[in-house]
């Protein structure tokens, strides 16, 4: 039997152990691939308006948490293993919101600092540090910094020439203040207050590390504001508008001077009038120092103030892409961003985030088609799922493709870690009905950065392409993979997407692409024009390349409905051509698990390792129809089938290769597009 004062012994104990408490998550095996999401934490959310919430240091991914308890947590994702753990750091002290979630900050030191604070629950800044430098397991006591009212987020920023860290909060009037330490965060002075004015403005932060901090910042609640978008720097104690303009000193009391449209305006959201009301999402500097941001812009606003009748607006987000180019700022509309994640909030984005070392990548989550805007059903439900976007250079557009696809949860909020060899993007993932109220868990995917490129300038390759909902969004994942042809090995690209009805097909501007030295097939059932047709079957009897993808295996194989008078289909492009038969699908619910048939490492299987690596589509099958003279490169097995999902073969003189691979994730997969890359090369016969 435990004593009353064993017992409170014990309790104290208890209670130390738990503010200290670290719990892992099992490494996931050596065979696992590894650029598959990985789920690694089984709790947690965060908010946006704090940074850094992530940090990538060598191999490990930190990053910071509030689970639906409302503790708040730093984890660690060991990406040599994918093996994770979670520190809590406040268990029980502050209510479950993920407003409340602290950033990081790696210290010169190499130890982690974290700054946090309830979301406007009271006048502390609470802050802690690692005990050893790169360790979450152990961390000094919670201190508290007393501001001058109740204070949400934290964003905090070591700047070398000065060797001073700054802390910036919201405060006093909803105002933007700022802290200074000079001993990397072991305690703190109050530095003084950005703005003062009666709104309740937005702002996103991010440094260069050396001596300047930039900002974009709303003239308030998109809810309450019509909202605005402006941008400026603050440099050795001196505020700056975008072309370097003094605003004026900084203030180091708690009064200010300066207000949000003091500033360079980016987005004119016409503040008079309720339409296109912007909120600012993340910002990022390139190289040389120069930012550019992110923000949405919601089309169908509610009446200012509103809290009753949400239901009216909120279902039509954008995502904006601002640059500072050559002394005046470039802004605009590049996806639709969908609706919002729950009623009252409808300004409350999936949200869209930069690549930190990449002006030209970003992710966003959407619950809708990002250049249509076609709502995202997965049995009948919208669904958020999380897309990458990158583009060929800073004059052409934005291509996106799928990293989640046909989700059983919604995905949103990414996080966007890079440094030279790869990028890395975290989401949460699960259920979100408000920001008190949530069960989320939280996944990271590991992307490769293309080391070289390979220049192939003569070459042209088309791609034939139809959109359709079985097609699996081949809309989006061939122009990207075009883009990145064009980008990475210097290949001219052209995407013929067709439209009309799938019995009278047409492909627009064929006819002037036949010049082109590879067709790319990805396209689903459809019957084309005589003309066409004749204009395909031509290329192939030239003896010139065909590349097939997925779909390819039923291309011309109209299944239902009369084909009009002057178009046709082509059943034996499957078994003539691409020398198998369609045999139908394997289990939607099981992924692909993909073997090379020939040795990894040269030739179409260059750059490719050995082991088994992962696609999340389903199984192609084909039987035992393959053409026996096919040369199979990769087979597959799903649901306990096998079956060869990439060959090559001849047919005349045309070089042929096909894959059942090409499912919408695939494509942010490293294997699958070098894997592609190899198989362009040798179709058009380049070493």
């Amino acid at each position: 039997m435990i004593t009353h004062s064993k017992n409170f012994i014990f309790t104290i104990v208890l209670l130390l152990f738990q503010f200290t408490n670290t719990y892992s998550q099992s490494s996931l095996g050596k065979n696992i691939d590894p650029f598959q999401p990985v789920k690694i934490a089984e709790d947690g959310s965060w908010c946006w308006f704090q940074d850094e919430r992530a940090l990538l240091i060598d191999n490990k991914v930190f990053f910071t948490g509030v689970t639906s308890k409302g503790y708040n947590t730093v984890s660690e994702w060991n990406l040599d293993d994918n093996s994770s753990k979670t520190t809590i750091i406040t268990e029980g002290s502050l209510p479950a919101d993920d407003h409340n979630v602290g950033s990081l900050m790696l210290r010169p030191d190499g130890k982690i600092l974290t700054v946090y604070s309830g979301h406007t629950y009271d006048d502390s800044v609470r802050y802690r540090t690692t005990v050893n430098p790169f360790d979450i397991s152990e961390w000094t006591d919670e201190s508290s910094f007393i501001a001058n009212a109740k204070v949400c987020y934290s964003n905090t920023y070591y700047l070398e020439e000065a060797d001073l860290t700054y802390n910036f909060f919201r405060g006093n009037g909803n105002n933007p203040h700022y802290m200074v330490s000079k001993d990397y965060g072991d305690s703190w002075t109050f530095g003084g207050r950005l703005f003062e004015f009666p709104g309740r403005s937005y702002l996103r932060y991010a440094s260069d590390g050396k001596n300047r901090v930039h900002f974009i910042t709303t003239d308030g609640h998109p809810r309450h504001m019509n909202n605005n978008i402006y941008h400026g720097y603050i440099e050795n104690g001196n505020a700056y508008k975008s072309d370097g303009t003094l605003v004026g000193p900084l203030s180091t009391t708690e009064n200010s001077k300066f207000k949000p449209s003091d500033f360079t305006i980016v987005f004119d959201g016409d503040l008079e009038t309720r339409e296109d009301v912007g909120w600012t999402s993340d910002i990022q500097l390139d190289e040389n120092g120069t930012p550019y941001f992110v923000f949405t812009v919601a089309k169908d606003p509610v009446s200012r103030g509103e809290r009753f009748n949400v239901s009216k607006g909120g279902f039509d987000n954008r995502y904006h892409y601002a640059i500072w180019d050559d002394g005046k700022w470039v802004e605009n509309e590049i996806a639709f961003g969908g609706s919002r994640l729950y009623p009252d909030e409808n300004e409350y984005t999936g949200l869209i985030s930069l690549n930190p070392k990449d002006k030209n990548i970003l992710y966003f989550s959407g619950d809708v088609h990002p250049v249509t805007g076609d709502p995202l059903l997965v049995d009948g439900e919208r669904r958020y799922e999380i897309f990458r976007g990158e583009r060929l250079d800073e004059e052409s557009p934005w291509e996106f493709t799928p990293v989640t696809f046909n989700s059983k949860e919604d995905n949103f909020r990414p996080i966007v870690l890079a440094d030279e060899n790869r990028e890395i993007v975290l989401w949460l993932t699960g259920r979100y009905t408000t920001y008190k109220d949530y069960q989320l868990k939280v996944y990271g995917k590991v992307i490769q950065k293309k080391k070289t490129v390979k220049k192939n300038e003569n070459k042209k390759i088309t791609f034939l392409i139809s959109k359709d909902p079985d097609n699996y969004e081949a809309d989006l994942t061939i122009p990207y993979f075009a883009m990145k042809l064009t980008k990475e090995s210097g290949f001219e690209t052209k995407v013929i997407l067709g439209e009309g009805e799938r019995n009278e097909f047409k492909l627009p501007e064929l006819e002037k692409n036949m010049d082109s030295d590879l067709l790319v097939f990805f396209l689903r059932r459809v019957a084309l024009s005589t003309d066409q047709m004749q204009l395909i079957k031509d290329y192939i009897a030239a003896g010139k390349p065909v590349l097939g993808i997925r779909t390819a295996n039923h291309a011309f194989s109209v299944r239902e409905g009369d084909i009009p008078l002057g178009f046709e289909d082509w059943k034996d492009f499957v078994p003539e051509v691409l020398g198998h038969e369609n045999k139908g699908y394997g289990a939607a619910r099981s992924p692909t698990h993909v073997v090379a048939e020939q040795k990894t490492g040269k030739k179409i299987l260059k750059g490719i390792p050995e082991g088994e690596w992962e696609s999340q589509g389903n199984l192609y099958l084909i039987g035992n129809t393959l053409d026996k003279k096919a040369n199979v490169i990769l087979s597959g097995t799903s649901d306990g089938k096998t079956n060869p999902i990439a060959y090559t073969r001849k047919y005349g003189k045309s070089r042929v290769f096909y894959t059942s691979l090409g499912y919408p994730t695939d494509f942010t997969h490293p294997y699958f597009i070098q894997f592609m890359k190899n198989a362009i090369d040798w179709t058009l016969k380049i070493k």
